[in-house]
C-alpha cells in the first residue's frame, strides 16, 4: 500500500501546476486524486463526495490533509464526517 500512496502522491511534487476539472461525479478515489491537484475546476453538475465514510473506513489518501486547505475546516469535517455528496455548484 505504500508504494501507491507514494505514486499516488507523487503529483504534489511535480514542478508545474496540476490542474483538475471535475465534470462528473468525482466521488471517494476521485475525490481525493482531485484534490492532490494544485487547482481544480467544477462543472456545476458535478458531484463531490467522500463515501468512505458511509462504509465505517477513514478517507486515507492524504485527503484529510488536503480538503480543509481548498474548502475550510467547517466543509471539510462535513463532508468528511458525514459522507454527503454536493454539488459542483
Amino acid at each position: 500500500m505504500l508504494g501507491f500512496y507514494r505514486k499516488f502522491l507523487s503529483i504534489r511534487k511535480l514542478p508545474v501546476p496540476v490542474i483538475a476539472c471535475i465534470n462528473g461525479p468525482a466521488i471517494g478515489a476521485g475525490l481525493c486524486f482531485a484534490m492532490a491537484a494544485d487547482v481544480r475546476f467544477t462543472h456545476h453538475a458535478a458531484s463531490l463526495g467522500f463515501t468512505f465514510v458511509g462504509l465505517g473506513l477513514h478517507p486515507g489518501m492524504g485527503c484529510t490533509h488536503t480538503i480543509p486547505s481548498v474548502c475550510g475546516t467547517q466543509v471539510a469535517s462535513r463532508m468528511l464526517l458525514s459522507g454527503e455528496v454536493v454539488r459542483g455548484e
